[in-house]
């Protein structure tokens, strides 16, 4: 992914894109496959988004057991959170899931006020809003899953949400992650799929993908 083509710098022409590549002080930084990009506990001070690749976002527990991981990809942010709300240390970690780059935005262009007043930079912050609305949207959607019902009932929530018009739901979680998602295990997980397939509700046609053979009855599942 080029730079320009990252929603925060959607409607820009040519001239209010690079200026705003000045004004965002922005720079690229790559890690390595399992580099961490920071730690829990690290001071945030930069808006992190990713050109290529994909890292891993997780929190560990004074026990040393991590509590969730989100994988996220090209043209996703992280590390806004923390930053916005002033926080003095970050609540998880973020890692190089594979080898990736980054653009990387300090604070100041946030929390400071442009003194020209510049058009750019006005649509700059008002990207970011739509994308923080966005993820909030997600989170609503998540919220929706974990406070439909049983486990059956959570996934049956997750696929017909998440369905295409040929009723193909395509993960882009592993099943590790899909069970951090809905609040389960993953041999929990593993077993209820199996169940909701010999019930002739889900065919697992893949790691990847699942169909749904009857999305009415997913809909009244108990």
């Amino acid at each position: 992914m080029q730079i320009k083509d990252l929603s925060i710098f959607h409607n820009l022409d040519d001239a209010e894109f690079k200026k705003s590549l000045v004004c965002t002080q922005s720079v690229i930084h790559e890690y390595k496959k399992n580099d961490y990009i920071f730690f829990q506990g690290d001071v945030p001070n930069k808006l992190y988004l990713i050109l290529n690749g994909e890292v891993e976002l997780g929190s560990i527990n004074v026990n040393g057991k991590v509590l969730r991981i989100t994988n996220i990809s090209e043209g996703e942010d992280f590390g806004e959170v923390e930053l916005f709300l002033n926080k003095d240390r970050y609540s998880g970690y973020a890692k190089a899931k594979t080898d990736v780059k980054l653009l990387e935005i300090a604070k100041d262009f946030f929390g400071g006020r442009c003194e020209k007043n510049c058009s750019h930079h006005s649509k700059v912050v008002f990207n970011m809003l739509e994308l923080f609305a966005k993820r909030t949207d997600e989170n609503n959607q998540q919220l929706e899953v974990l406070t439909s019902g049983n486990l059956k009932q959570r996934i049956a929530t997750y696929l017909l949400e998440h369905a295409d018009n040929n009723n193909l739901v395509s993960l882009s979680m592993n099943r590790e992650e899909l069970a951090l998602y809905l609040n389960t295990t993953r041999p929990s997980l593993s077993r209820t799929l199996l169940s909701l397939q010999e019930d002739g509700f889900i065919h697992l046609s893949s790691r990847k993908s699942i169909k749904i053979l009857d999305a009415e009855a997913l809909l009244y599942i108990e």
